[in-house]
Order: structure tokens, then sequence, then C-alpha cells
């Protein structure tokens, strides 16, 4: 359990250290692979700690169970151990997320390239002739204000909840 401590402190001080917010190594490509370092200190934290709690629990069942020791030598599975598991998961948990951001942010910066952001001019040559443009838009008669305010008509400044319901 005192590897899981050391090695947890230790992978968030490498997390922190790879994270785009912290000035640590800013604009340089050592970030990402420290980020990737603090979240494989989190799995092994977790997984140490994992089957420290395990094989504590394992103990104490087997101990319960034993006819030959004295009643006042048993002891039962405490908070303690649900402590155990609960931070076990917490940390298996969060390796898991720094490395999933770490593959993610990887895959975006290595997918397709930025299409071009300004509109050209004209519609392309060889669609010209295809397609015709497309007519303006007049909106439909029925939303047209033709007809005299009703008591039972919602208004607000002029626009009426029933022509656009």
């Amino acid at each position: 359990m005192v590897l899981s401590c050391v090695s947890s402190v230790l992978a968030s001080l490498v997390a922190a250290m790879g994270m785009k917010c912290t000035h640590f190594a800013q604009h340089s490509v050592v970030k990402s692979p420290l980020l990737l370092g603090g979240g494989v200190g989190f799995l092994c934290a977790g997984l140490l700690c994992l089957v420290t709690v395990s094989w504590t629990t394992n103990n104490v069942i087997m101990d319960f169970y034993d006819p030959f020791l004295p009643r006042g030598m048993k002891y039962e599975v405490g908070l303690a151990v649900y402590v155990g598991y609960a931070s076990s998961f917490l940390s298996l948990t969060g390796g898991l997320l720094l490395c999933w951001s770490r593959i993610s942010s990887r895959e975006r910066s290595h997918g397709p390239l930025h299409m071009q952001t300004s509109q050209p001019s004209s519609s392309p040559i060889t669609f010209n002739n295809i397609y015709p443009p497309a007519p303006l838009y007049n909106p439909p008669e029925a939303l047209k204000d033709n007809h005299a305010a009703s008591l039972c008509s919602l208004s607000s400044s002029g626009y009426r909840v029933n022509n656009y319901v």
C-alpha cells in the first residue's frame, strides 16, 4: 500500500507537469509523453492498491471461516477495505482518462488537414451548368400577419406565438 501511495504522488507530479495549463516545458514535445507517463503511473498505483486490498480481504475472510482460530482473533471486513477498493477504482479511472486523453490528442493532431476557410467567389466549373441557382425564399402565406389579434393568443410586441406554432 505504501508503494501505491508513493507511485500515485509521483504520477500526480508527472501528470501535472504534462498538462497544457502548466508552464513547465511550454510549447514542447515533452508535455504529451509526460501526461502519458502520469497516466501509466496512476494505472500502476491503482493496480498496486487493488492487489494489496484484495490480498488483505482474502486473509480476513479466510481467517474468519477458520474453525481453529479462537473467537477473539477473528476480524471482519471493515470500512478501510471498502475505502481501499474505492481508491483503487479512482486511481485506475484517472490513469485510463489520462492515457485516453493523450491518445485522443495524438489522433486529433494527426487528423485530416483543415479545409479552406474562405468561400470561393463562384461555384466550381463542373457544377455551373448542372445545378440551377436556388430560388429566393418567400415565407408561406400562413405566417403572414393578416388577421386581427384575439384575446386568446399570446402576443408580445407584435409577435404572436400562434403564427409560429
